[in-house]
């Protein structure tokens, strides 16, 4: 019998798998495959906000959006949940975590005590609010760390990723409108900007997490190193 965390895994791979085989269906039929492959590539290295705003820049209709978006953080978070779990548990034995896999478990820890009394819809909110703290893959931690049950947490995540989709979509959708009544190009611009300034915005992140890592861990002086 697999465990439940296996069998999250096991339905994550069979969902990547369809997703490369739809890929490749509609490069066969001359379809606009692309638009998949750019939308899934931004939400997976920028986030869900920014691949929807991409996807309305593109004009794809705003059911597929909203499907895309929830499929690629389900596939996501169904991928990296049992690996994280299984990380929190080496954590809680004493054995070495990898340093990005223990960050996300920490982020998850913070909050228990914030969302502890709202168990799902605690997690709903967590996972819906459009903050570059939370998201799916944390919010399933946090889950995991509330005790809820495996799929009732996975259920509970990919609706709370569904639900900031739409939200997403027809803001954007909104934006966009008012922008192109402006000029036609500058929803494009705009989205640019947005990617522009998100990829600075993480590019610092990480070299304010080196320069903390440093002062945490200063190199030893010379003298140290040849024993004077």
């Amino acid at each position: 019998m697999l465990s439940e965390e296996s069998s999250v895994f096991v339905v994550g791979s069979l969902m990547l798998i369809a997703w490369l085989l739809a890929i490749a269906v509609l490069w066969y039929l001359g379809r606009p495959w692309d638009q998949w492959v750019i939308m899934g590539f931004t939400e997976l290295i920028l986030g869900r906000g920014v691949a929807i705003a991409k996807a309305v820049e593109m004009g794809m209709h705003p059911g597929l959006i909203i499907f895309l978006a929830t499929y690629v953080d389900a596939v996501t978070v169904f991928l990296f949940y049992p690996v994280l779990v299984l990380a929190y548990r080496n954590l809680v034995e004493g054995r070495p975590v990898d340093k990005r896999m223990k960050g996300i478990i920490e982020s998850a820890e913070k909050n228990v005590t914030r969302f502890a009394k709202y168990k799902i819809i605690g997690i709903f909110i967590f996972v819906w609010l459009p903050f570059f703290m939370t998201g799916v893959v944390v919010g399933a931690v946090l889950g995991y760390l509330l005790g809820l049950k495996t799929w009732t947490n996975m259920v509970t995540v990919v609706s709370g990723t569904m639900g900031a989709a739409i939200c997403w979509l027809y803001t954007y959708d909104y934006l966009y409108g008012r922008l192109a009544q402006i000029h036609s190009q500058i929803p494009a611009i705009f989205t640019t900007v947005l990617i522009a300034a998100l990829i600075a915005y993480r590019l610092w992140l990480e070299a304010r997490k080196r320069q903390n890592q440093a002062r945490k861990n200063p190199a030893k002086p010379d003298a140290d190193i040849h024993g004077r």
